[in-house]
């Protein structure tokens, strides 16, 4: 129940982060952007917002306009940003921020959404403003939900692909197996996902990566559960074999593509430069 509160309360603090101007220099992404953009209530649930920016900005500023923001109850929700909720990363790539909120039947106050924002790299495709999937929820809401700025899917799922293969989180394996079997346009998320892994200073190993998928095991799914619908079956196995059978196309490297793979360091900036420019100029 209190999952799929945070689900609507998302909704609310992305209409209200539209209506003063934060999400002008931010693009959507992530596993909540998956739910709210692309698949909708057959997703799982995700209780982040995660953004990376389009423009250079100063975080403080943008936390002064959260909180300034917050100062009145947005449609009977209140939020607010605790002190100690604020941080930047050491690296300076990422900042975030933990918002509260409270309403009429949550009066507590300790109910929080994780923000982040990364800095990373600006979107390597040009973000496409696009509307919310309709949910049930949306014909009792106070407004319509606004039409959001996002990464394209293929970014999204590119550095899905980045997430999983430096991590091990089942709820990254399970988004990617809802793609595994549509329609994917292979060769674009292939260089994207050898670009994004140069950006951020590792090799890329498709066989490794695959190979993550032969043992379901490995992944934490009782993480995962609480996600889900309770009436939804999950099958870790038939989860992980999709995406090692989906996302096989990652191992069919050019030969570009396998230089820049195998170059952690960074040393080659001009072949991640010709091999970016030549996806931005192809649009895609």
């Amino acid at each position: 129940m209190m999952i799929a509160e945070k689900e609507i309360i998302l909704t609310y603090l992305l209409q209200l982060m539209d209506e003063c101007g934060i999400l002008d220099k931010l693009a959507f992404k992530g596993g909540t952007c998956l739910r709210k953009m692309f698949i909708g209530a057959g997703g799982r649930f995700s209780t982040d917002l995660d953004f990376t920016r389009i423009e250079e900005h100063d975080h403080e500023d943008m936390i002064l306009a959260l909180m300034e923001a917050f100062e009145h109850p947005f449609h009977g929700v209140r939020f607010n940003i605790a002190d100690d909720s604020y941080y930047q990363t050491q690296d300076g790539l990422s900042w975030g921020v933990n918002p509260r909120y409270t309403h009429g039947w949550n009066p507590g106050g300790q109910s929080e959404i994780r923000l982040q924002v990364s800095r990373r790299e600006v979107p390597t495709l040009t973000p496409s403003r696009n509307a919310q999937c309709v949910q049930s929820y949306f014909r009792h809401l106070p407004f319509d939900p606004v039409e959001i700025t996002c990464l394209v899917l293929p970014e999204i799922i590119a550095e899905k692909i980045r997430a999983c293969y430096q991590r091990s989180k089942a709820r990254d394996i399970y988004d990617l197996s809802v793609f595994a079997t549509r329609p994917l346009d292979q060769p674009l998320i292939r260089r994207l996902v050898v670009l994004k892994l140069w950006q951020s200073g590792s090799a890329f190993d498709p066989e490794s990566f695959l190979a993550k998928f032969d043992d379901a095991t490995a992944f934490d799914w009782d993480d995962l559960r609480q996600l889900v619908r309770q009436t939804q079956t999950l099958e870790p196995a038939r989860v992980a074999d999709a995406c090692l059978k989906g996302f096989a196309f990652l191992a069919e490297l050019d030969s570009s593509e396998a230089r820049l793979a195998t170059d952690p360091n960074k040393r080659d900036y001009a072949l991640w430069r010709n091999l970016r420019d030549d996806l931005v100029a192809s649009g895609g």
